[in-house]
């Protein structure tokens, strides 16, 4: 399992990141195994097992409450009518858009996979993880964590179903997934999340911006550890004897 501890990695200076660009070129070395991740991989092309999405898609709605959970205290904690924006309109898109297309997919998915077993409507332990640190920074942090803390999920989903548009094959499921997230509707929320946090970022001290390097970081982590709970189906030990 990959680990989620916070800590730096490599960047190309020596200060902290001053910008949203900067903040993914540090995590360079988590968030590109992000794009390249062989679950998003396998359902471009279409061999992804159905019952693996299933899986995937019913801990992602397990996931997305606590995602605008956090999302909502961001909004609780702006400083400013930029920010307090974005938030709402980010929390707003997850619960009309995105929770709502994840439940059309998880129906559609179960036409091929047969109904989601009772073991995976129990959040897994990658999700525990995810969830877990979300309410945490969500309870702890200000507006300037939580978006540190968002980006990696919505900023990656992006970049990773843009990078696979060459890829994609005809599926009754999958196809929709990556259209969703390739669509400029979808870059549209990426870019509001960024255009709201870059001045901020940029006005933070040195000690503040390391902290966030380091919350994107562990963000994109835990990211992976979804992605890779999803391509294996890692349940709880006691769910699968």
């Amino acid at each position: 399992m990959t680990s989620v501890m916070t800590s730096p990695t490599s960047t190309t200076s020596d200060r902290a990141p001053r910008t949203t660009a900067e903040l993914r070129e540090h995590a360079r070395a988590v968030y590109d195994p992000l794009v390249h991740h062989e679950f998003p991989l396998r359902l471009a092309t279409g061999v992804l097992p159905p019952e693996r999405f299933r899986f995937y898609v019913t801990q992602n709605l397990l996931y997305l409450p606590d995602y605008a959970r956090m999302l909502a205290s961001g909004a609780a904690r702006a400083q400013d009518d930029a920010t307090l924006t974005s938030f709402a309109r980010s929390v707003m898109n997850i619960v009309d858009v995105e929770i709502p297309q994840n439940e059309r997919l998880r129906d559609a998915v179960v036409e091929l996979a047969g109904p989601v077993p009772e073991a995976e409507t129990v959040k897994a332990p990658a999700t525990v993880a995810y969830t877990s640190w979300l309410l945490a920074l969500a309870g702890s942090g200000d507006a300037a964590d939580i978006s540190a803390a968002l980006l990696p999920c919505a900023w990656s989903y992006g970049d990773i179903a843009r990078h696979l548009q060459s890829e994609v094959v005809d599926h009754p499921v999958y196809a929709d997934w990556i259209a969703f997230f390739a669509s400029d509707d979808y870059a549209a929320v990426v870019d509001g999340l960024r255009a709201a946090f870059d001045p901020e970022l940029a006005e933070l001290t040195e000690r503040k911006r390391a902290r966030l390097a380091d919350i994107f970081v562990t963000g994109c982590r835990l990211e992976r550890q979804f992605w890779d709970q999803g391509l294996h189906g890692t349940l709880w030990p006691d769910q699968t004897g």
